[in-house]
C-alpha cells in the first residue's frame, strides 16, 4: 500500500508539472495581438453616402480581429473643425495605434499632424495630386486603374476604337501618360486634348467629338464642373456618343457606364490593411493598393438612346443597373 501511495504521489507531481508547463509555454508564445487590444480612430472628411460606406465597410471588417475603434470624428468638410479635433486627439494620453482617414480633408490634416503612428486613406479622388506619401501612410486608391477601365471598355465596346479625353495636364498629366501606353495594349487610339480651364473644356470636345467612337471622362477638376458636366453630357448624346467614366453619380447624371469602386469593400480592404500593419509593427506603410473590388455601373436609359443593348453586361453580378 506504501509502495502504491508514493506511484500515485509520483504520477500526481508528474502530471502537475507538465500542467505548469504546458501553462507557460501557452502564456510564452501567445500573439501581442491577442494579448493586446489595438486601438483605432477614424476621421471622416464630411457626411456623405460613399464615405458612410467605406466607415461601415471599416467597422465591420474589424470585428473579431483584436481591434477596437474608440472614437470617428467627422470634420464636416470644415478644415478648422479638423485642426481643433486633432489638437482635441493629440491633448489626448493616450494615442490611438492607427488612424483611418476618409476623404481628401481628413487625409490631408492627417498626413501633416502625425508622423509617427500608422495611417490609412481612402476615398481620396485622384490621391496622386495630393502629395500623400509618408513613411506611416498607407493607401487604398478610390479609382480603378487604367488597365482595369480599358479591360472593361474592350469587353463593352471591342477594340480598334478612337477614345476621346479631355484633361488640365497639371492635374492628370500623369493618368493621360500611363493611358497612352496602356491604350497601345487594348489596341485603342486615344485621341486627347488639353485645357487649362473649365470654360474651354466644351469647346475643345467640339474638336474632337466627330473624330471618337466613346468619351472617357476622367477625374479631372478642371474639365468636370458642374456646369460644363451637362454640357459635354448633353453634347455627346447630341452626336449618340457613348460615355464611360469612373463615378457612378456621372453615370446617374447621364453618362453611360462606370467602373468605380465598391466602398464598403473599400472599408473592408482597409480594416485587413490594418491588421497587417497593426500585427507586424516594423512594417509603418503598405504604399497605395488598388481596390479590390470594383463595381460597373449602367445607365439604361443612356442606353436606349444611343441604341445600344445591355444584355451582354447585365448577367454580371458586379454590374448595377441605374434607374
Amino acid at each position: 500500500m506504501q509502495k502504491y501511495n508514493k506511484y500515485l504521489s509520483i504520477r500526481i507531481l508528474i502530471v502537475f508539472w507538465y500542467i505548469i508547463i504546458l501553462l507557460f509555454q501557452i502564456s510564452f508564445h501567445t500573439s501581442p495581438s491577442i494579448a493586446k487590444e489595438n486601438t483605432v480612430i477614424i476621421i471622416q472628411s464630411q457626411q456623405i453616402v460613399a464615405y458612410n460606406e467605406a466607415v461601415k465597410g471599416f467597422q465591420e471588417g474589424c470585428k473579431g480581429k483584436n481591434i477596437s475603434i474608440r472614437a470617428t470624428y467627422n470634420l464636416n468638410g470644415d478644415a478648422e473643425e479638423g485642426k481643433r479635433i486633432i489638437q482635441n486627439i493629440k491633448g489626448k494620453k493616450s494615442k490611438p495605434d492607427l488612424i483611418l482617414a476618409v476623404g481628401i480633408l481628413a487625409a490631408t490634416i492627417v498626413k501633416d499632424q502625425f508622423t509617427n503612428i500608422p495611417i490609412i486613406f481612402c476615398m481620396v479622388i485622384n490621391h496622386e495630386r495630393f502629395n500623400l506619401q509618408g513613411v506611416n501612410v498607407t493607401g487604398i486608391s478610390s479609382e480603378a486603374s487604367v488597365e482595369d477601365q480599358f479591360a472593361v471598355l474592350k469587353e463593352f465596346f471591342g477594340a480598334h476604337k478612337n477614345i476621346g479625353v479631355i484633361y488640365d495636364p497639371t492635374k492628370t498629366g500623369k493618368i493621360i501618360s500611363e493611358a497612352t501606353h496602356i491604350a497601345k495594349k487594348f489596341e485603342f487610339n486615344l485621341i486627347t486634348k488639353e485645357v487649362d480651364s473649365e470654360n474651354k473644356a466644351t469647346s475643345v470636345l467640339n474638336t474632337i467629338i466627330r473624330k471618337i467612337d466613346i468619351l472617357w471622362i476622367i477625374p479631372d477638376g478642371t474639365v468636370i464642373t458642374k456646369n460644363s458636366l451637362d454640357t459635354i453630357l448633353k453634347g455627346t448624346l447630341k452626336y449618340n456618343l457613348p460615355t464611360f467614366c469612373t463615378s457612378s453619380a456621372i453615370v446617374k447624371a447621364g453618362a453611360l457606364i462606370s467602373v468605380s469602386t465598391d466602398y464598403t469593400h473599400t472599408g473592408i480592404q482597409a480594416s485587413e490593411i490594418a491588421q497587417t500593419l497593426l500585427n507586424s509593427p516594423q512594417t509603418t506603410s503598405l504604399g497605395v493598393q488598388q481596390p479590390e473590388k470594383l463595381t460597373l455601373t449602367l445607365n439604361t436609359q443612356t442606353a436606349d438612346i444611343l441604341g445600344i443593348n445591355l444584355s451582354s453586361m447585365q448577367s454580371r453580378s458586379d454590374v448595377i443597373l441605374y434607374p
